[in-house]
């Protein structure tokens, strides 16, 4: 039986949910806070997002979509570019590779797995924007803020995809 345009545009839409979700995040961690003292360190919505696509549906973010996140992330954000796409796709690649490890497991041990890739992620992009930016590596301490925001929220920003997930890719 033949798809009607309307079906084949929801089936697109639907199959879109995950590089536009990631998109959203992403932009919105580039929103200032305007709260005292963490204005300048956010936590790493984007790395959320790939993680949790790159274990629950990792056929609809490809390494194109996340390259480009990446891209612009690091355009949007000032970071030298390439380094945002980097530990983006960085991430992707240990999910995809340890996908057995992630089946059936509870939401425990996956939020201790996102703590691992998080910490290795920060340091990554700590060591990258150290070593090319003109005033040097800044305080351990900032990323270390950033990382410990990311693990905190990530239960939060779970949920959240869980039920995007769940209501706007039921039918894929």
């Amino acid at each position: 039986m033949q798809a009607t345009v309307l079906q084949r545009m929801d089936n697109t839409a639907r199959r879109l949910v995950p590089f536009g979700v990631t998109l959203v995040l992403m932009l919105f961690a580039m929103t200032p806070t305007y709260i005292p003292g963490l204005s300048h360190i956010t936590p790493m919505y984007a790395l959320m997002a790939v993680y949790f696509w790159s274990i629950y549906r990792p056929d609809l973010l490809g390494y194109g979509s996340t390259f480009a996140i990446g891209v612009l992330e690091d355009l949007l954000s000032g970071t030298p570019l390439g380094s945002g796409a980097l530990i983006l796709l960085l991430c992707q690649r240990v999910v995809f590779h340890q996908q057995k490890f992630f089946n059936n497991k509870p939401f425990g041990i996956i939020w201790l797995a996102f703590a691992l890739v998080a910490f290795g992620a920060g340091l990554l992009r700590w060591i990258c924007v150290g070593l090319v930016a003109p005033s040097g590596f800044t305080p351990i301490g900032q990323m270390g803020t950033s990382y410990l925001m990311s693990v905190a929220l990530y239960p939060l920003v779970g949920w959240f995809l869980a039920k995007a997930h769940m209501k706007l890719l039921s039918q894929n």
